[in-house]
Formats: structure tokens, C-alpha cells, sequence
């Protein structure tokens, strides 16, 4: 999560360059770079995040916070990472690249080393994740019960659907929905 910190903020991810050859003895070149957090809008946000979950697992499994929550930290981290990961590598896939050269000048424009970094970042933010996951005894088959009884008790703290309704179904020991019993007619 520190990795991933340093190089979203203090690497730079895309760059450009352009050179000219010099005029009246003055060398005509500019060049610009652009970290990972002013070259993005939206996915900033979502690193950002995974590198706050990622420190916040570790202050948990060091004893510094606690945490009650139908996801366990390791599967949040995990699942964080991955989305990071799958949006970085969506990024060096679909980047802005162009070269020219026009007699003396040349200008181009692409990725820079802080991309690569950090999605190496992301990788490892997703292992340790997973390996969380492993320390916490949860497997990948436990993730969908633990996603869906956190977005249930998301529904019933937002909605209350469910909560106070006698005619709602409850799941019995297979985990299938079972209607409640029907009462008998009322006596005349």
C-alpha cells in the first residue's frame, strides 16, 4: 500500500517531449510528465482507496483497530487490489502514445516508468491480500457468502426492506428461501 502511494504521487506516469533544433544558438526542447494522481479523474479514487484498505488490514492484524464486519479485511484488500490492478493495466493498454518528426523536430508522447510501478504495486497489494485472506481462514468460496451478507445488511440498514415485514421469506438451514407458514382462517 506505501508502494503504491509513492509511486501514484511521486512517480510520473505519462509524459511527453518535444525538440527542435536550435535557433540562433538556442536550444528549442520542452518536455512534461504527470503523475498517477493528476492524470486520472475517476481511478485515483479507487487506488486511493485500496491503499487506505491496505493499511488499514495491516493495523488490524497488528492489533491497532478493530473491525466488525461481515467482510473480513484480507477479502476487501484483495478484491481492492485486483480492481486496481485491472485498471492500471487497462490504462497502459489504452495510453495516449504518438510520435513525429518533422525534419528537426520530434515530439512524442507516452507512459512513463511510475505506471509500472505501480502496477507492480497493485499485484503485490492483491497477493498480500489474499494471503490476509488465507491468515483470516477464509477461502475464495467463503468471499460470495460474506459479499452477500454484507450487501444484505447494507439493504436492511439503508431500506429496511425485510426487516419489520412478517410476510418476508427467511432462509432455512439449506440456505433456500422458505415463505412463512400461512396462518389458519380466522373462526367466525
Amino acid at each position: 500500500g506505501i508502494a503504491l502511494f509513492i509511486f501514484l504521487f511521486f512517480f510520473k506516469w505519462y509524459g511527453g517531449s518535444a525538440s527542435a533544433p536550435s535557433i540562433g544558438g538556442v536550444n528549442v526542447s520542452s518536455s512534461y510528465s504527470i503523475d498517477g494522481w493528476h492524470a486520472f479523474t475517476v481511478n485515483r479514487w479507487i487506488w486511493l482507496i485500496t491503499i487506505i484498505a491496505a493499511l488499514g488490514a495491516v493495523a488490524i492484524s497488528a492489533g491497532l483497530l478493530q473491525l466488525k464486519s461481515p467482510v473480513q479485511p484480507g477479502v476487501l484488500v484483495a478484491g481492492l487490489g485486483a480492481l486496481s490492478t485491472l485498471t492500471i493495466l487497462y490504462r497502459i493498454i489504452h495510453h495516449p502514445t504518438a510520435s513525429a518528426s518533422f525534419g528537426g523536430f520530434h515530439a512524442s508522447v507516452g507512459i512513463k516508468i511510475g505506471i509500472w510501478l505501480g502496477l507492480i504495486a497493485a499485484v503485490a497489494v492483491t497477493y498480500g491480500g489474499y494471503l490476509g485472506m488465507q491468515d483470516e481462514g477464509t477461502s475464495l468460496s467463503d468471499v460470495r457468502e460474506q459479499a452477500s451478507g454484507a450487501l444484505s445488511g447494507l439493504s436492511a440498514a439503508v431500506g429496511g426492506e425485510g426487516a419489520s415485514d412478517p410476510t418476508a421469506a427467511t432462509p432455512d438451514a439449506s440456505g433456500e428461501a422458505v415463505a412463512p407458514p400461512i396462518p389458519p382462517p380466522a373462526a367466525p
